[in-house]
């Protein structure tokens, strides 16, 4: 099979994953957009891998598709951290914390009273 071709198909499919959890951050705009435009970029590099599975090397488009491709994937990264930044992730971050000091009890329990 065309390695392009299978680049192409595994874009397609992040480009797919990333849309559905976009899907569930009604309320983090921010971040929602970071996914989409994540999603977006991935379909850019589809069309990309497409063509050149295709044999459209070297054209103005392939360049124009790996430039949107970039320029998507920019605009992704700098909506996560604006997310990141408006506090979008706060309850994840006091779950992991939550998780984190869970473990250490769990762990200093185990060394008082081992087996």
């Amino acid at each position: 099979m065309n390695p392009y071709l299978v680049r192409a198909l595994l874009a397609v499919a992040l480009a797919a994953f990333l849309w559905v959890q976009s899907r569930g951050l009604a309320a983090r705009p921010r971040r929602r957009r970071a996914f989409e435009l994540g999603a977006a970029a991935m379909l850019a590099l589809a069309a990309l891998n497409g063509g050149l599975a295709l044999g459209l090397a070297s054209s103005a488009l392939q360049l124009a598709l790996a430039a949107v491709a970039i320029g998507l994937f920019v605009g992704a990264v700098i909506s996560l951290l604006a997310s990141l930044r408006a506090g979008e992730a706060a309850d994840q971050r006091e779950q992991i914390a939550t998780a984190a000091r869970e473990y250490r009890e769990r762990r200093e329990q185990q060394r008082r009273h081992p087996k």
